[in-house]
This record gives C-alpha cells, sequence and structure tokens, in this order.
C-alpha cells in the first residue's frame, strides 16, 4: 500500500510541476491576494456570521473554553492539596488541624465533583474530531489519596 501512496503521489507531483511550466496557475483568479481563511463552505451562512461576531469579540467556543476550565480546576486540585498539607504542618493545635482537614476534604470532594462534571459536559458538546481524552476523576481514590498525605502530615 506504501507504493501505491509513492506513485501517485509522484504523478501527482508531476502533473502539478507540468501545469505550472505551461502557465496554467498565472492567470488564477484572487491571484497574489491573502486567503480568507474564516470561509468555509460547508458552514451555514447564519452561523458563518454568527463566528464571526464571535471571533471578533475573542469568545471562545464553549467546548474549548471547557477545555480550559478542566486545565485550570484539575491543577487547583493539586495546588489546593498542597497548599492544605503545609497549613497542617504548620498547625499550632489539634483543633486548627482538624478545621484544616475537614475544610480541604470538603473543598476536595466539591472540586472533583466540579471537574468530573466539567468532563461530562465536555465529552458531550466537543467536535469528535477536536475531542481531548479527559478521564473522570476517580473520587474515592483521590480522597483515599488526600487522607494518606495528611496523616503523614500528622505523624
Amino acid at each position: 500500500m506504501e507504493q501505491n501512496y509513492d506513485w501517485t503521489e509522484t504523478v501527482a507531483e508531476r502533473k502539478i510541476q507540468e501545469a505550472m511550466d505551461a502557465g496554467e496557475f498565472e492567470n488564477l483568479p484572487g491571484k497574489g491576494q491573502p486567503l480568507d481563511l474564516d470561509y468555509d463552505p460547508s458552514v451555514p451562512a447564519h452561523l458563518r456570521v454568527v463566528n464571526r461576531i464571535l471571533k471578533n469579540a475573542r469568545a471562545l467556543p464553549e467546548w474549548i473554553q471547557l477545555e480550559k476550565d478542566i486545565g485550570r480546576e484539575t491543577q487547583l486540585l493539586s495546588t489546593t492539596r498542597e497548599r492544605t498539607l503545609r497549613a497542617l504542618r504548620y498547625a499550632k493545635n489539634d483543633a486548627s488541624r482538624v478545621r484544616i482537614a475537614e475544610r480541604q476534604r470538603a473543598d476536595h470532594r466539591e472540586r472533583i465533583s466540579l471537574v468530573n462534571t466539567l468532563i461530562l459536559k465536555y465529552n458531550m458538546i466537543a467536535p469528535n474530531a477536536a475531542r481531548r481524552a479527559f478521564a473522570p476523576v476517580n473520587a474515592k481514590q483521590e480522597m483515599a489519596s488526600l487522607e494518606d498525605a495528611m496523616a503523614r502530615v500528622r505523624l
């Protein structure tokens, strides 16, 4: 199969070169003009207008914004976890350690839920061709890992 590809590529290149040598590309409409990369004939006209307005407003499609939100929230999971572990290390007494741990557990559960909701929504609306593979956060495993880390800090 690889051989057929090389053969057809060679023939195509030769045909293009012959056309260029014959001057067939000299008087094409739009020669020397920049390409209009915004025009897509497969998009209906009313959507092209909407897309142009959104582009001029620098708005992102919802699925791209969700990608960014998922990344940000996932990063916040680890950042807030590290801050909490640091706060536990420097807590002055057991009562403050308990408050910090309880607050972190609740925040962590909420953030995991948010990340998983964002991933679910992203998977529903992102175009198949552009979809990235986001796996939901395993809440049980993540909470167990947090408990482990907090227990090590208390020792």
